[in-house]
Parts: structure tokens; sequence; C-alpha cells
């Protein structure tokens, strides 16, 4: 390989690493619209104590659905759900049953 061809490759290695970590950093922080979740009795204990309403999911004995506006993405352990209201709430993944994405 000659230095040019050396030097070309580096450049696209680079080019496509820092494009793949800009990404991955987008990911990271994006926020998600969230139609509804259900979550079991622990996660609505947790979103009663934030201030939200988490009502009995009449499809799901067990279950309780809550609507959050929208939540953070599925790299970290816990979600952070934000409501309306402004107001946030972190609870375990574990707790959350079912997602239902907007759009």
């Amino acid at each position: 390989m000659s230095r040019l061809d050396k030097w070309v490759a580096r450049v696209l290695t680079t080019g496509i690493a820092v494009i793949l970590l800009g990404v991955l950093a987008a990911a990271a922080f994006a926020r998600i619209p969230v139609a509804h979740i259900y979550v079991d009795a622990a996660g609505a204990r947790a979103i009663i104590v934030g201030g939200h309403q988490a009502a009995a999911a009449p499809d799901w004995p067990g279950a309780y659905r809550a609507s959050p506006r929208s939540a953070d993405t599925a790299f970290w352990p816990s979600a952070t759900l934000d409501f309306k209201s402004g107001a946030s709430v972190t609870l375990p993944r574990k707790d959350i049953l079912l997602w239902v994405y907007r759009g």
C-alpha cells in the first residue's frame, strides 16, 4: 500500500467511527414518545408517589396503565418517564410490563 492509500483508509475509518459514535450518542440521549405503558404494582406505586395517575388496566388483570408523554431509550436499567405536568418519574425497567409507542 502506498502512503496515499494508507491515508485514505485512515480518513475513511476515522470518519465512519465518528459517524457511528454520533449516532450512538444521539440514541443514548433521545426521548421516545409513548402513548401509554402497563406497569406492575411497584411501578404504579412509584408513579402515584410521583404525583401522577396509574389506573388499573381493565384488559390486563394485575397491571396498571399510565400515560407518560415520553421516555428515555432502552439503554439504561431504569426508565425515566416524562409526564405532561412536567415532573419525571424514574422506575426500574423490570416494573414495566408493556410499552405502547406513539406514532
